[in-house]
C-alpha cells in the first residue's frame, strides 16, 4: 500500500525489449561518428594547434573507456529503470541533486535540438549536395533562413517520428541509419587509406589552380600568415590534451543507453558491455582516420586544413569544397566521374544520418526524464501516461517536440549562434557528468543507498580492496578533469558566454524549485515523497 502511494504508477508500463545490438546502437549513434570526428579535427586542432590526434584518442578511450562503462554501467544495471542519471542521483545523493542536475540534462536534451537539427542542413546537406553536384540545391538550402528553418523542422520531425510509434520501430530505423552512417565513414577511412600524400597533393594543387586558391605549400603558409604562427612541424602535450576536449563527442555520450535501462533485456550486463563497445567502436575509427589523414594530407597541412575550416576560410580560398576531413577525402577522389560523385556524396551522408539521428535520440532521453519524475511524484501524473499501443509516452514526445521546435524559432529569430556544440559539451561535462561520477564514487558508501548497493550485482566486483565502480569513478574524474581546465582555462574557455552560463544556473535553480514545489503539492494530498526516494520505481 505505501508503495502504491508513493509511486504514481504500480508498474512503468514500459517493456524489456531491447537487445545488447539495440543498446549498442544508442550509445553508439550518440558518439556521432563522422560528425564527431569532423568536430575531433576541425575544433580540435583548429582551436589547438599542434595537438596529436593519435595520443589524445588513445588518452581519451583508456580513461573514458574504463571510467564511462564502470560509472554508468554499475549504477545502470544496479538501477535499471529509464530515466537517466536522475534515477541514481536522487538515490544516492539527493532528491534535490537529482531533480537539479537532472533539470540541467533535460535543458541540454532540448538545447542539442536546435544545435543539431541545423547541423544536419549546413553542412551536412549542403556538402552532400555540393558533392553530388547538385549545386543549386546546395545554394537553396542557405538561399534564406526561413529555408534553413524549414529543413530544420523537417528534421526535427523525422526525429519525432523516429521515437513516438514505440521501441520497435525505433531499434529497426536506428539500425537502418546505423548502417548508412557507418559506411560513409568507412567509405572515408578507405579513400585515404589507399591513396598516396602524391595523389593527394596533385588533387589539390590542380583543384587551387582551376580556381585561383592556394596550392599545397603555399596553403600552409598562408594558413599560417592568418593564424599569426607557422604550422606546427610536431605535436606537443598541451595541445594534445586539448584536442581531448572536442574528441569528447567520440568518447563521452554512450550514457544515453541509461534513458533505456527499464527497456533493455538482462541490464547487468547489458548496460554496462553496450556503454564498452559504443566507446570502443569510435576509438577504432578515430585512430584509423587520424593515422591516414597524417600519412596521406601530412601533418602540417592536417593543422591548417583545421584552422582553416574552424577559423577561415582564409583570403583567396576559392577551392570548390572546404577543407574539413570529408573535403580531403573528397579531394582525394575528385567528382568527375559518376561512381566518385556517388562515393562523395555517401560520405555527406553520412554525416547528415549520424545528426538526424542525434536528434531522435533527444526525443529518447528528454521525455524518460519527464516520465521518472512523473514516478516519483515530481511531475503531472501524466508525464508517466504510456500509450498502450506502442508503449511509449507520446504525450511526452509531444512536449518535447513543442519545446524544441520553440527553441528552434528562438535560434533562427534571436539566438543566432550565442549557444552552440562546444558550449552544449561544456554544460554537459559540469551538469551531467561530473554530478553522475560523483554519486558513483559514493554509492557503495552511503546509507541512503545501502539497500540498492546490497542487491547490485557489482557489489562484490573489487580491485585492490575497492569496489570497481569507485575505480571508474577516479578513472572519470581524471578524464573530466583535463576536460574541464581546458574548457574554464584554455582556449576552449573563450567559447562560453555569459549567457549559456546563466541558463546553466538557471536551470539548476529551477530544478531546486520544482522539487519543493512538488514536494509540498504531494504532501497536500497525504503522500510523503520521502518514501519514493528510499526505493527504485516499480517496473
Amino acid at each position: 500500500m505505501a508503495e502504491e502511494l508513493a509511486f504514481a504508477r504500480k508498474a512503468s508500463g514500459l517493456v524489456r525489449g531491447l537487445s545488447m545490438t539495440d543498446a549498442f546502437a544508442v550509445g553508439f549513434m550518440n558518439q556521432g561518428l563522422t560528425p564527431s570526428i569532423w568536430f575531433a579535427i576541425t575544433f580540435g586542432l583548429g582551436v589547438f594547434l599542434g595537438g596529436n590526434l593519435i595520443i589524445a584518442a588513445l588518452i581519451s578511450f583508456v580513461l573514458a573507456g574504463i571510467g564511462f562503462p564502470l560509472v554508468w554501467g554499475v549504477l545502470g544495471g544496479s538501477m535499471p529503470r529509464s530515466g537517466g542519471e536522475y534515477i541514481y542521483n536522487s538515490r544516492i545523493v539527493h532528491p534535490i541533486f537529482g531533480i537539479a542536475q537532472s533539470f540541467g540534462d533535460a535543458m541540454i536534451w532540448l538545447m542539442w535540438i536546435y544545435v543539431l537539427a541545423p547541423l544536419a542542413v549546413d553542412p551536412g546537406l549542403t556538402i552532400t549536395f555540393t558533392y553530388l553536384g547538385w549545386t543549386g540545391a546546395a545554394d537553396w538550402v542557405v538561399s534564406s533562413p526561413w529555408i534553413t528553418f524549414f529543413l530544420a523542422t523537417v528534421f526535427n520531425i523525422v526525429g519525432f517520428l523516429f521515437v513516438v510509434f514505440g521501441m520497435k520501430i525505433f531499434a529497426l530505423t536506428q539500425k537502418i541509419v546505423m548502417f548508412f552512417g557507418i559506411g560513409g565513414c568507412v567509405v572515408i577511412g578507405l579513400v585515404l587509406t589507399f591513396s598516396s600524400r602524391a595523389h593527394f597533393q596533385g588533387k589539390w594543387d590542380a583543384a587551387a589552380v582551376a580556381s585561383g586558391s592556394p596550392t599545397y605549400n603555399s596553403f600552409i603558409a598562408k594558413v599560417g600568415a592568418e593564424a599569426g604562427q607557422l604550422m606546427p612541424h610536431t605535436w606537443s602535450w598541451g595541445p594534445t590534451l586539448g584536442c581531448m576536449v572536442a574528441m569528447s563527442w567520440l568518447f563521452a555520450y554512450a550514457y544515453s543507453i541509461s534513458f533505456i535501462g527499464g527497456e533493455v533485456k538482462r541490464p547487468d550486463k547489458t548496460i554496462i558491455w553496450s556503454n564498452f563497445f559504443a566507446i570502443g567502436v569510435p576509438f577504432v575509427f578515430m585512430i584509423w582516420i587520424a593515422i591516414v589523414l597524417n600519412k596521406t594530407v601530412g601533418y602540417q597541412f592536417l593543422n591548417a586544413s583545421a584552422w582553416n575550416d574552424q577559423n577561415g576560410p582564409i583570403k583567396g580560398f576559392n577551392m570548390p569544397y572546404g577543407s574539413n576531413f570529408i573535403d580531403l577525402a573528397v579531394y582525394t577522389i575528385g567528382t568527375k566521374a559518376w561512381y566518385a560523385k556517388l562515393a562523395a556524396g555517401y560520405m555527406g551522408f553520412s554525416y547528415v544520418a549520424f545528426t538526424l539521428w542525434w536528434v531522435a535520440l533527444s526525443y529518447l532521453a528528454f521525455p524518460r526524464i519527464l516520465f521518472a519524475w512523473g514516478m516519483d511524484r515530481m511531475g503531472p501524473k501524466w508525464f508517466t501516461d504510456i500509450n498502450p499501443r506502442w508503449a511509449s509516452p507520446v504525450k511526452n514526445y509531444l512536449v518535447c517536440f513543442v519545446l524544441g521546435e520553440g527553441l528552434l524559432v528562438l535560434y533562427y529569430t534571436l539566438l543566432t549562434n550565442q549557444m552552440q556544440n562546444i558550449i552544449v559539451t561544456g554544460f554537459q561535462v559540469t551538469s551531467v557528468f561530473i554530478p553522475t561520477t560523483i554519486a558513483a564514487l559514493l554509492f557503495p558508501y552511503v546509507k541512503r543507498a545501502k539497500g540498492v548497493w546490497e542487491s547490485s550485482p557489482y557489489k562484490t566486483w573489487r580491485f585492490l580492496g575497492l569496489p570497481v565502480v569507485v575505480w571508474g569513478a577516479i578513472s572519470s574524474f581524471i578524464y573530466l578533469g583535463i576536460l574541464l581546465y581546458y574548457f574554464v582555462f584554455n582556449a576552449a574557455a573563450k567559447q562560453f558566454t555569459t549567457e549559456g552560463d546563466i541558463i546553466l544556473v538557471t536551470a539548476w535553480v529551477l530544478g531546486i524549485a520544482w522539487y519543493f514545489f512538488w514536494k509540498q503539492r504531494s504532501k497536500s494530498v497525504g503522500v510523503d515523497v520521502s518514501m519514493t526516494y528510499g526505493e527504485l520505481p516499480p517496473e
